[in-house]
Protein backbone atom coordinates (compact mmCIF):
# COMPACT_ATOMS: atom_id res chain seq x y z
CA UNK A 1 0.00 0.00 0.00
CA UNK A 2 1.32 3.78 -0.75
CA UNK A 3 1.40 6.46 1.22
CA UNK A 4 -0.04 9.56 0.89
CA UNK A 5 2.44 12.85 0.52
CA UNK A 6 2.74 14.47 3.75
CA UNK A 7 -0.33 17.49 3.98
CA UNK A 8 1.12 20.72 5.17
CA UNK A 9 0.25 20.67 8.33
CA UNK A 10 1.92 17.32 8.83
CA UNK A 11 4.99 18.77 7.01
CA UNK A 12 6.79 20.65 10.44
CA UNK A 13 5.71 17.86 12.74
CA UNK A 14 7.90 15.19 10.56
CA UNK A 15 10.52 17.79 10.03
CA UNK A 16 11.08 18.08 13.97
CA UNK A 17 10.93 14.63 14.57
CA UNK A 18 13.68 14.10 11.93
CA UNK A 19 15.77 16.60 13.76
CA UNK A 20 15.00 14.51 16.88
CA UNK A 21 15.87 11.56 15.77
CA UNK A 22 18.94 12.96 14.10
CA UNK A 23 19.66 14.66 17.59
CA UNK A 24 19.64 11.29 19.35
CA UNK A 25 22.30 9.70 17.00
CA UNK A 26 24.70 12.20 17.68
CA UNK A 27 26.92 11.50 20.60
CA UNK A 28 27.37 14.19 23.39
CA UNK A 29 23.87 15.94 21.99
CA UNK A 30 22.16 14.79 25.22
CA UNK A 31 24.74 16.17 27.14
CA UNK A 32 24.31 19.88 25.50
CA UNK A 33 20.72 19.66 27.02
CA UNK A 34 21.46 18.71 30.66
CA UNK A 35 22.39 22.03 31.42
CA UNK A 36 19.23 23.44 30.59
CA UNK A 37 16.57 21.52 31.75
CA UNK A 38 16.01 19.52 35.05
CA UNK A 39 17.91 16.64 35.47
CA UNK A 40 18.03 13.65 38.40
CA UNK A 41 20.52 14.34 41.50
CA UNK A 42 23.65 12.57 40.28
CA UNK A 43 27.19 12.74 41.43
CA UNK A 44 30.17 14.43 39.18
CA UNK A 45 32.53 11.89 38.92
CA UNK A 46 35.86 12.13 37.34
CA UNK A 47 36.38 8.60 35.91
CA UNK A 48 39.35 7.28 35.94
CA UNK A 49 40.40 8.69 39.37
CA UNK A 50 36.99 7.97 41.54
CA UNK A 51 36.95 11.55 42.38
CA UNK A 52 33.12 13.62 42.40
CA UNK A 53 32.83 16.96 42.22
CA UNK A 54 32.62 18.08 46.19
CA UNK A 55 30.60 21.09 48.48
CA UNK A 56 33.14 20.43 51.00
CA UNK A 57 29.25 20.56 53.09
CA UNK A 58 30.51 24.66 54.14
CA UNK A 59 27.23 26.57 54.33
CA UNK A 60 28.83 28.92 56.41
CA UNK A 61 29.95 30.97 53.82
CA UNK A 62 28.76 33.10 50.71
CA UNK A 63 31.48 31.44 48.78
CA UNK A 64 33.37 28.36 49.14
CA UNK A 65 35.75 26.60 47.06
CA UNK A 66 34.89 23.35 45.30
CA UNK A 67 36.18 20.11 45.81
CA UNK A 68 36.86 16.59 43.76
CA UNK A 69 36.37 13.77 46.71
CA UNK A 70 37.92 9.97 46.17
CA UNK A 71 34.55 8.09 46.92
CA UNK A 72 31.89 8.84 44.81
CA UNK A 73 29.99 5.71 46.51
CA UNK A 74 29.54 7.44 49.31
CA UNK A 75 26.16 7.91 49.69
CA UNK A 76 26.62 12.07 50.76
CA UNK A 77 24.68 14.53 49.26
CA UNK A 78 28.12 16.87 49.36
CA UNK A 79 28.25 14.46 46.13
CA UNK A 80 25.01 15.15 45.17
CA UNK A 81 23.89 17.70 42.01
CA UNK A 82 21.29 18.74 40.16
CA UNK A 83 21.53 20.48 37.00
CA UNK A 84 18.84 23.21 35.91
CA UNK A 85 18.58 25.93 33.51
CA UNK A 86 22.24 26.28 33.34
CA UNK A 87 22.98 25.48 36.80
CA UNK A 88 24.97 23.04 38.81
CA UNK A 89 23.43 22.85 41.63
CA UNK A 90 24.35 20.72 45.16
CA UNK A 91 21.92 19.24 47.24
CA UNK A 92 23.09 19.33 50.51
CA UNK A 93 24.26 22.87 50.66
CA UNK A 94 21.98 24.83 47.84
CA UNK A 95 25.00 26.13 46.47
CA UNK A 96 25.63 26.30 42.71
CA UNK A 97 29.23 26.09 40.48
CA UNK A 98 30.74 29.37 40.33
CA UNK A 99 33.33 30.52 37.86
CA UNK A 100 34.53 33.19 40.55
CA UNK A 101 34.46 35.91 37.19
CA UNK A 102 38.39 35.69 36.75
CA UNK A 103 39.69 35.34 33.57
CA UNK A 104 43.06 36.73 34.22
CA UNK A 105 45.06 33.56 34.47
CA UNK A 106 44.64 30.31 32.54
CA UNK A 107 43.64 28.23 35.27
CA UNK A 108 41.65 29.54 38.07
CA UNK A 109 39.64 27.45 41.47
CA UNK A 110 36.06 27.09 40.66
CA UNK A 111 33.86 28.01 43.43
CA UNK A 112 30.48 27.24 44.96
CA UNK A 113 28.35 30.37 45.63
CA UNK A 114 25.48 30.61 47.88
CA UNK A 115 23.12 32.88 45.61
CA UNK A 116 21.79 30.12 42.89
CA UNK A 117 19.27 32.59 42.15
CA UNK A 118 21.77 35.73 41.53
CA UNK A 119 21.36 36.11 37.26
CA UNK A 120 25.25 36.29 37.03
CA UNK A 121 26.97 34.51 34.26
CA UNK A 122 29.39 33.22 36.17
CA UNK A 123 26.60 30.37 37.42
CA UNK A 124 25.48 29.74 34.10
CA UNK A 125 27.01 26.40 32.29
CA UNK A 126 26.28 24.88 28.90
CA UNK A 127 27.33 21.19 28.63
CA UNK A 128 28.41 20.39 25.00
CA UNK A 129 30.50 18.05 23.55
CA UNK A 130 31.84 16.82 26.54
CA UNK A 131 33.19 19.94 28.08
CA UNK A 132 31.31 22.17 30.51
CA UNK A 133 32.25 26.08 29.85
CA UNK A 134 31.26 28.48 31.87
CA UNK A 135 29.05 31.37 30.42
CA UNK A 136 30.85 33.96 31.89
CA UNK A 137 34.45 33.24 31.14
CA UNK A 138 34.54 30.56 28.95
CA UNK A 139 36.70 28.60 30.88
CA UNK A 140 36.07 24.92 31.41
CA UNK A 141 35.34 22.67 34.60
CA UNK A 142 39.05 20.82 34.87
CA UNK A 143 40.24 17.75 37.30
CA UNK A 144 43.37 19.06 37.45
CA UNK A 145 45.15 15.56 36.83
CA UNK A 146 46.03 16.18 40.87
CA UNK A 147 45.33 12.57 42.06
CA UNK A 148 47.34 12.79 45.57
CA UNK A 149 44.81 12.93 48.37
CA UNK A 150 41.50 12.03 49.34
CA UNK A 151 40.19 15.65 48.46
CA UNK A 152 41.68 17.93 45.91
CA UNK A 153 40.66 21.26 44.46
CA UNK A 154 38.54 21.52 41.42
CA UNK A 155 39.72 24.38 38.38
CA UNK A 156 38.99 26.00 35.65
CA UNK A 157 40.82 25.80 32.65
CA UNK A 158 40.95 28.88 30.09
CA UNK A 159 41.30 26.75 26.86
CA UNK A 160 38.13 24.99 26.36
CA UNK A 161 39.72 23.38 22.87
CA UNK A 162 42.47 21.98 25.05
CA UNK A 163 42.85 18.34 24.17
CA UNK A 164 43.19 17.17 28.21
CA UNK A 165 41.45 14.39 29.15
CA UNK A 166 41.21 16.81 32.51
CA UNK A 167 38.48 18.92 30.54
CA UNK A 168 36.00 15.85 29.38
CA UNK A 169 33.15 14.70 31.30
CA UNK A 170 30.75 12.61 30.17
CA UNK A 171 27.14 12.46 30.80
CA UNK A 172 26.16 8.93 31.58
CA UNK A 173 24.11 6.63 33.36
CA UNK A 174 23.22 9.21 36.27
CA UNK A 175 26.60 10.93 36.42
CA UNK A 176 28.54 13.61 35.35
CA UNK A 177 32.26 11.55 34.82
CA UNK A 178 35.17 12.77 34.30
CA UNK A 179 37.44 10.80 31.23
CA UNK A 180 40.91 11.83 32.22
Amino acid sequence: MRRAAPTAARRPRAAALAVLTALALVPGAGAARAANGPAPMKPMKRDATGYCLDSGGDSSRVKVPAYLWRGCADPSPNLRWVIENGRIKNVATGYCLDSGGDSSRSKVPAYLWRGCADPSPNLRWVIQSGRIRNVATGYCLDSGGDNSGAKVPAYLWHNCSDPSTNLRWVVENGQIRNVG
